[in-house]
């Protein structure tokens, strides 16, 4: 009974150090989209796209300045992105086109990479974890088969705790790289959040339209119409306050 015990727990570890070798794999695999995808939407030098924004807005070719940003060259940048949407919806009021930006760009740029920075926190969570029941696992096997055997072999248990230590190795082998990796890649979020914002603030210059003088466009009251004499040519003075009006018989 405590041989087929004991195979139990060692299956159960064995499964324990399979589920650690995913977690490196799924790991591994969700830092370099993470990176892959912050190089593509960040944009170093600006200055090309703006120009070439600028120049087509002021000539009133939105769709081109739209084509321009959905180009190979820039579709995949977090400001080409931005810009194209701005454009898009630039008859609704600037409060109205900073709102979608946001939206756009917490939806649209960012919510990926977010998710894959989800995955490594859990991964930095399981690992440990797992390894320590690996580890318990493991143990557990190795004393069953210690209590079930009338010899003991210290070369035999010396690998049976060797084992056990190693899920918890593997785990904290694990999780460390990981949490490395996702701190780095929240420090980058923010930067490219900040130079994002500072980048599209040169074009929301450009789209926001420049404000007018109202006292200068306002235009000038009417003169009061005099009041019209009456009939029969002949006018009539105002009564004063003592006086009554003498009207002509």
């Amino acid at each position: 009974m405590l041989f087929d015990v004991s195979r139990i727990i060692d299956a159960f570890g064995y499964a324990i150090y399979a589920t650690l070798a995913v977690l490196a794999v799924w790991g591994v695999y969700n830092a370099i989209l993470l990176y892959r995808g912050l190089a593509k939407k960040s944009l170093r030098d600006p200055g090309a796209l703006i120009s070439q924004v600028r120049d087509l807005y002021s000539a009133q070719k939105y769709d081109a300045a739209i084509a321009v940003c959905q180009s190979p060259t820039y579709w995949r940048t977090a400001l080409a992105q931005l810009i194209s949407v701005a454009l898009e919806n630039r008859s609704k009021s600037m409060a109205k086109v900073k709102q979608l930006l946001v939206l756009e760009f917490h939806n649209e740029v960012i919510a990926g990479m977010e998710n894959r920075l989800a995955s490594l926190s859990t991964i930095v969570r399981m690992g440990p974890l797992l390894g320590l029941l690996g580890t318990v696992a493991s143990m557990i096997a190795a004393f069953a088969r210690i209590g079930g055997s009338e010899k003991v072999n210290p070369q035999q248990l010396a690998q049976d705790i060797s084992l056990a230590l190693w899920a918890t190795g593997a785990g904290l082998l694990i999780a460390n790289p990981m949490m490395l990796i996702g701190n780095d890649m929240h420090a980058r979020l923010r930067r490219l959040r900040d130079r994002t914002e500072r980048q599209l603030q040169d074009f929301l210059e450009i789209l926001e339209p420049a404000p007018t003088n109202p006292s200068a466009t306002a235009p000038a009251p009417a003169p009061a119409a005099s009041p019209a004499p009456p009939a029969g040519g002949s006018h009539r003075e105002p009564a004063t306050p003592g006086h009554r009006a003498v009207h002509p018989r």
